[in-house]
């Protein structure tokens, strides 16, 4: 109770009452975290005040207030300050080390410790070998194991258990098994590590063996060893009927249980089925436990129910960095990157220090509508924090720099990277292909295997999509050959759609529809949809109509299947087949999400929507759409893509509505705000048309400006009248 006790000590003070020693480890004792370290530091400065920070008792409690709020520089220093050092003492500064995964420095108090001739116990080997584990260093704690062999004190239970974790946590079971069969004093942990490993692993035969010899040799399987098979069980109904066995052998689920169980309906998208064991969890008075909160805000929003993951969240009482995150990876995942990025800011007004998940989330919210002020302002702060360099964090800022058209920054920042694995490869390889880079594409997948790293189906998805964007159909057949025959790894559904892709953009239609019917996989509708696209490039009617009827049969109710078979009549001249499509997309209620378009100018994120007049700018952003229009119609020969408007519009009022679009309406609001010869950045949630794409090559010239669009599919970057994807896409 820590504000309580630091009361009744300021109470204390007005009575006039010096603190003696016992009050002062006391103090020391309530400010034993993060949060009351600032405390802490106070409650020390008083105690050298008071002449009693060299008194052993005082002096030790203060180092093991400065380890516990992992303050482990404040502890060093005291600890060197004291006369003498005993063995709890010792025991407390290399646990600290330890915790925050710095077995090395643990290891060098050890030596030190027997420098001044202090014989280690069990409990600090336990710890040098659990510190070993969480830092993921195997040879630190292999050279523990091997000094307790030679003190002849590896005997103790903790120890063999804490042996048998490090062993089985880096997948060496058979040197674990050694210790677990040696044993003669096996206890319910032992049993419990062993089964929580081979689950870890996916070994769920082993673990169930492990699971039944352990209750022939007595011991009962608690809450840890139910809660690890059902972590482990990859089918949720086998999931489900541990977690109901479990009950029916008189152990009751803890918040542990009802996790693991709700993170199965959320991988498996089973939200009626989270939503039955959300109300078991609330009889069990375990709702408004934080860790199930998380999981719950977690299930919802993976699960379309993003306005059920918000109430959850507002009406938390109290929230910690967990509960942020998911909430901002939630709001991601859905497309609505302002609400993201709007709770990450207020998650720092709140005070709670965003951590290395924080700005992964929120890099990808920015990544999505290419917020690049605002990402830099958030690479600053990860710098600050001392991020930058983290593999995943650092991935994450390739993802980013990458999403806004800066693949050479990309690129450079990706050699500053101390350790690069095949997602960072994988995300700097399809971001060339984003930009239309093929070149570097090929020259990063060279390099990464120059690197020695196997890659792997995300890889060489990322290296066919270049292919694709540059239409190099003889690398891409290239690159699936040698996919499978040099490096292992079998090509999915995926990759062959980009192969269907591919042929349909060069126009070998016949082999991309044999392509199609010849692949094992029953539902192809990616595949299909592409091969409409690609119809409508090369004005082959007939076979648009077989991709729409696969489509149908998918039950494949995309609204933009509708609208290309549509502009492929459309060209064609068969009006009266237009109309039997738009009569038949609204018998199917098939309407495409509205376009939106943002924009960042002077640190504020401007939307657009199509014909939108609720911006403060409204009318200067249509008077120099006016002004363009006539501009480019007039001296640059733009000629309108009337064919993409369906309504029973005059030509006049085609064109408006084509001029209404939301990327232009941002595209105008830059050439208005921002400085001249600055480039002006838009992103799109879904694909630039035709139109806009022809004008913003022209606007390139007539500004003398560098516009880059994100859209779903490429990152368009216009200069001087041409764009990156040169017109492929």
């Amino acid at each position: 109770m820590f504000e309580e006790t630091l009361d009744v000590f300021c109470g204390m003070q007005q009575n006039g009452l010096k603190p003696d020693p016992v009050t002062c480890i006391l103090l020391t004792k309530a400010c034993q975290n993060s949060e009351s370290l600032a405390y802490g530091r106070q409650i020390h400065s008083l105690i050298i005040e008071n002449g009693q920070e060299l008194q052993y008792d005082v002096g030790s409690s203060v180092v093991e207030m400065y380890v516990r709020c992992n303050s482990l520089e404040d502890a060093q220093a005291l600890f060197e300050r004291l006369p003498k050092h005993e063995l709890p003492i010792w025991n407390v500064i290399i646990w600290g080390y330890c915790q925050v995964g710095n077995p090395g420095k643990a290891y060098q108090m050890l030596n030190a410790m027997e420098h001044e001739h202090v014989l280690p116990n069990s409990e600090i080997f336990e710890r040098l070998i659990r510190g070993s584990l969480m830092s993921g260093e195997l040879d630190k704690g292999k050279e523990i194991h091997s000094y307790l062999v030679k003190l002849g004190i590896d005997s103790s239970n903790s120890i063999q258990n804490a042996l048998i974790d490090m062993y089985t946590e880096f997948g060496f079971f058979d040197d674990a098994l050694q210790f677990f069969n040696n044993s003669s004093e096996l206890d319910i942990v032992a049993w419990n590590i062993v089964i929580s490993r081979y689950s870890q692993f996916s070994l769920n035969k082993e673990a169930a063996f492990f699971f039944e010899k352990m209750q022939k040799a007595g011991f009962y399987p608690n809450q840890i060893t139910w809660n690890a098979l059902i972590s482990a069980e990859v089918c949720l109904e086998n999931a489900i009927d541990l977690f109901w066995q479990m009950q029916v052998e008189g152990v009751a689920p803890n918040d542990t249980s009802f996790v693991c169980i709700l993170q199965k309906c959320s991988i498996y998208g089973q939200l009626n089925q989270g939503m039955e064991f959300h109300s078991y969890a609330a009889k069990f008075g375990l709702d408004a436990c934080m860790i199930i909160e998380n999981m719950l805000i977690d299930m919802y929003a993976k699960n379309n129910s993003l306005e059920t993951a918000r109430f959850i969240f507002d009406k938390l009482k109290k929230w910690d960095v967990v509960t942020w995150n998911v909430m901002i990876a939630g709001y991601t995942m859905h497309g609505h990157a302002l609400e993201a990025l709007k709770l990450f800011y207020r998650m720092q007004q709140n005070n709670i220090n965003p951590n290395k998940s924080s700005f992964v989330a929120v890099l990808q919210a920015c990544a999505s509508i290419a917020l690049l002020e605002h990402g830099k302002q958030i690479h600053y702060l990860i710098t600050s924090k001392g991020f930058e360099l983290d593999l995943h964090v650092g991935n994450a800022l390739l993802d980013f720099y990458a999403k806004c058209g800066l693949i050479q920054d990309v690129h450079v920042f990706l050699n500053r990277l101390p350790e690069r694995d095949g997602v960072a490869w994988s995300t700097i390889i399809s971001g060339c292909s984003k930009c239309c880079n093929y070149p570097l594409a090929s020259q990063c997948f060279r390099d990464m295997l120059s690197e020695n790293i196997k890659p792997n189906a995300s890889i060489f998805l990322a290296l066919l999509s270049a292919c694709s964007h540059a239409h190099r159909l003889d690398e891409a057949c290239f690159y699936l050959r040698i996919m499978s025959l040099q490096h292992g790894v079998t090509p999915t559904l995926e990759h062959f759609m980009i192969l269907v892709e591919l042929f349909g953009k060069v126009g070998l239609l016949k082999e991309a529809e044999e392509l199609l019917e010849t692949l094992p996989w029953s539902s192809k509708p990616v595949g299909w949809m592409s091969l409409l696209g690609s119809c409508k490039k090369h004005r082959s009617v007939e076979l648009a109509r077989r991709c729409f009827a696969n489509l149908m049969e998918m039950r494949e109710k995309s609204s933009s299947s509708y609208v290309l078979l549509s502009n492929i009549f459309e060209e064609a001249g068969m009006e009266n087949a237009v109309e039997d499509v738009v009569r038949s997309r609204k018998h199917a209620d098939a309407w495409k999400q509205p376009a939106k378009s943002y924009i960042e100018v002077d640190n504020q994120i401007h939307e657009f929507i199509v014909g939108d007049t609720s911006h403060p700018k409204c009318e200067e952003i249509y008077s120099k759409l006016r002004t363009l229009h006539s501009e480019l119609k007039n001296e640059e020969g733009y000629e309108p893509h009337v064919g993409l408007i369906h309504k029973g519009l005059s030509i006049k009022e085609k064109e408006m509505n084509l001029w209404a679009h939301s990327e232009k309406l941002a595209v105008a609001f830059g050439l208005l705000c921002m400085p001249e010869g600055t480039t002006i950045r838009v992103a799109k949630n879904l694909r630039v048309c035709a139109d806009c794409h022809d004008v913003a090559k022209l606007i390139s010239i007539r500004e003398r400006r560098d516009i880059v669009i994100k859209d779903t599919y490429c990152i368009h970057h216009f200069k001087d009248g041409s764009c990156c994807c040169e017109n492929f896409n």
